[in-house]
């Protein structure tokens, strides 16, 4: 990790409560910094023109939200993203930007007042009737339990009744300070829209209007070649082409024997000292227990020698199949927009740039549902394959996200009428559908013996306990003690309650990255009632929630609302709706000139927004060396020139040996190229893998956790094959 960047010596004087405890800014701290100069360079450049007042409340805005960022916690650990403490907030650096959401506050308020109340009162009436007043009830409703996530220690103190009083009132306080960002930025948001030069938006507008049928056919692909380019710098830079989680370190060794065609190897030597998270060991196989779909297609990119390109391709692929699903529900402008509104998502750019299993899972499901849509507007048998086969692949990859596609996409298929489906695309989805469910259950044979047994299922009944994973409720699911992300043991209805809290929290945040959340024009949507037009595309968002509720856990700390990925696409195509019945409402009063244009300007800014404020925070204060996992022991491997030899790792943190597992080779046979990583553990293990490994020099290394400077060390080596080694690098018996 980064040192933290200190500040020059400031002399401040303030009563004792204001006190900055520290003067020390964090790289993401200082972008922030760079960010409210930027912003006062523009307000400043622009004073003199025509676009003066627009470009000052832009400014403001941008500024605004780069405060606001800072006066988060989210960081390199595993965490829930919540509101610093209040004391932090008051007491540290973070009381500048503190500051400086309050004074974009004090702005965005006078100029409220000053363009809707007092010159023109007309244009605020035509918003306020948009609602009525139960309408008004249920969109307040969805925006406060989205606003900030619900703290673990709310929900362990109501059941426990300690300190109830206590946390109850920090969280009303955090709420209320989201609530407050929320709507300081949705009004300057709005203030910049309306600030906007009339004839500059009208020849904008018809500038896009009369964009050329070529052009047009380029957007999309314009569009992926972004996503494309943007998660591979991602990839590269900030994650370091490294696996993070436990998850993408076994999901990457897969790949890596997939590529050589085995389906499990012969057990290492030692599978404690070279060890693998979720990795079964048994009848003579050693093989990853997650389902093979993701790891099969990114041994293609292990057989490539660029395993970290796989993802951003496929968040590419996502962005046509996406812009080809929204057009064969809607019009091809609504297809452009949100193709638009996804390639600058940050929840897709940064799932794009891991090694997880969700950007695979994305175009699984869009090729089902295109392949449906087109299946049931034409009724050719080609597409109804392509549904069943695109479903039956995502059940190789995300089981319960399958069932969640086939129900929904099956449901709307039939929807249009017995009499209106071609029943031979449908015959052609069920025999393709039925193909890709044998091959699972071959898979699960030739590794479990059980056809019926999954491999991930029988590596969790042996680590935790029988029916731990297991789907639903009840006092005996989900008892994995992680406290600090599942508050309570079980599954029952708070749990229910607290996972789709901090579900909808980081859907609200990492779907477009806006200050005023993004699910702004959904929620829009939803409170006005507008769901049948809509169907497929709230069917799959709604379903979705629904069936991740019988999952005890939310997913959450880890890249956004990852268990809820399937609902991205329709997010962001009800948003460009949500987007337009606004535009109509506002058209239709009278009093908003350019009311449809000046709304996709306010959607314009605000993705704007998040590209320089949320992607470079993300980066900085979450991604880069998440989870304590950096590129520096593949450093140190290129500087020393480890070569054929055996590199043992002294560790203490799970990171300090994920970070060198990842480079091991793709097997682990005595004739493998390249170094051989291992745990070190106790004399006699450490023994008996060199004695497997006989002939290849031994290097010691010290994790990141164990050294003062943070970072992996070579603390021995070469040592000879055969010579002992240092007597120091044992641990000491317990």
């Amino acid at each position: 990790m980064n040192a933290p960047l200190l500040l020059p010596p400031i002399s401040i004087f303030t009563p004792d409560p204001f006190l900055l405890a520290s003067l020390s800014l964090p790289p993401d701290g200082w972008w922030a910094a760079a960010v409210v100069g930027f912003s006062l360079l523009l307000f400043l450049a622009t004073r003199a023109s025509r676009w003066s007042a627009a470009a000052g409340w832009a400014a403001l805005a941008l500024a605004g939200q780069a405060c606001a960022l800072e006066l988060l916690w989210a960081g390199h650990g595993i965490r829930l993203q919540m509101f610093q403490g209040w004391g932090v907030l008051l007491n540290t650096w973070r009381v500048f930007f503190f500051a400086g959401v309050f004074l974009q506050a004090a702005l965005a308020a006078w100029g409220a007042w000053k363009n809707w109340f007092v010159q023109d009162a007309r244009g605020w009436g035509a918003f306020r009737s948009f609602f009525s007043l139960p309408q008004a009830a249920v969109f307040l409703a969805l925006t406060t339990f989205g606003a900030v996530t619900i703290a673990p220690e709310v929900a362990q103190a109501l059941v426990g009744g300690a300190g109830l009083a206590a946390r109850l009132a920090v969280q009303a306080s955090k709420l209320a300070l989201a609530l407050f960002l929320l709507a300081v930025s949705l009004a300057n948001l709005a203030l910049a829209a309306a600030a906007l030069p009339a004839d500059a938006v009208d020849n904008l507008a018809q500038r896009w209007a009369l964009r050329s049928a070529e052009s047009r056919r380029r957007l999309p692909w314009l569009a992926a070649g972004w996503v494309v380019f943007v998660s591979s710098l991602l990839a590269w830079l900030v994650m370091e082409r490294m696996p993070h989680l436990a998850d993408e370190v076994c999901y990457l060794f897969q790949a890596k024997y997939f590529s050589t065609g085995a389906l499990c190897l012969v057990p290492p030597p030692d599978a404690e000292v070279i060890y693998a998270p979720f990795y079964l060991n048994e009848n003579g196989k050693w093989y990853g227990s997650p389902p093979a779909g993701w790891p099969m297609v990114l041994a293609l990119g292990v057989w490539a020698g660029a395993p970290w390109l796989v993802n951003p391709l496929l968040g590419g692929a996502a962005i046509l199949l996406a812009h080809a699903l929204v057009r064969q529900l809607y019009d091809r402008d609504a297809a452009d927009a949100t193709a638009l509104l996804l390639a600058f998502s940050p929840w897709l750019l940064f799932l794009s740039a891991s090694l997880m299993t969700h950007p695979l899972t994305l175009v699984c499901s869009l090729a089902a549902l295109l392949g449906v849509a087109r299946a049931r507007a034409a009724g050719h048998a080609g597409w109804g394959a392509l549904a069943g086969l695109a479903t039956g692949a995502l059940l190789h990859v995300r089981p319960l996200e399958a069932v969640v596609v086939a129900v929904v996409g099956g449901l709307w298929w039939l929807s249009a009428g017995l009499r209106q489906v071609r029943w031979t695309g449908v015959a052609a989805a069920v025999v393709a559908g039925t193909a890709m469910t044998g091959l699972l259950l071959a898979y699960n044979s030739a590794l479990t013996g059980n056809p019926l047994q999954m491999p991930l299922s029988r590596y969790l009944d042996q680590r935790v306990y029988e029916g731990a994973n297991r789907l639903g409720f009840g006092h005996d699911v989900g008892n994995f003690g992680w406290t600090g992300m599942d508050a309570l043991p079980g599954h029952g209805p708070i749990d229910v309650v607290m996972n789709n809290n901090q579900n909808l929290y980081m859907t609200g945040f990492e779907l477009l990255g806006w200050g005023c959340g993004s699910l702004l024009f959904v929620f829009l949507l939803a409170a006005r009632g507008r769901f049948r037009p809509h169907g497929l595309l709230w069917g799959l968002a709604l379903t979705t929630a629904a069936a991740m509720s019988l999952y005890w856990y939310s997913g959450v700390p880890d890249f956004g609302a990852r268990y809820w990925y399937q609902m991205i696409v329709p997010l962001a195509a009800l948003t460009v709706v949500g987007a337009r019945e606004l535009a109509a409402h506002l058209r239709a009063s009278g009093v908003v000139d350019l009311a449809e244009h000046r709304v996709w300007a306010f959607a314009a800014l605000a993705t704007a927004m998040a590209v320089f404020t949320v992607l470079p925070w993300r980066s900085l204060d979450k991604y880069y060396g998440y989870r304590g996992v950096n590129a520096e022991i593949r450093r140190l491997e290129r500087a020393h020139g480890f070569g054929r030899s055996l590199v043992l790792v002294q560790f203490d943190a799970p990171s300090d040996y994920a970070a060198a597992f990842a480079l091991n080779p793709r097997t682990f046979d005595r004739d493998a190229s390249g170094p051989i990583y291992a745990r070190l553990i106790s004399r006699e293990s450490v023994e008996r893998v060199r004695s497997f490994y006989s002939g290849r020099p031994v290097w010691i290394l010290r994790g990141a956790s164990l050294t003062p400077e943070g970072v992996p060390r070579v603390m021995a080596g070469p040592v000879a094959p055969g010579q002992p080694l240092p007597a120091e690098i044992f641990p000491p018996p317990p």
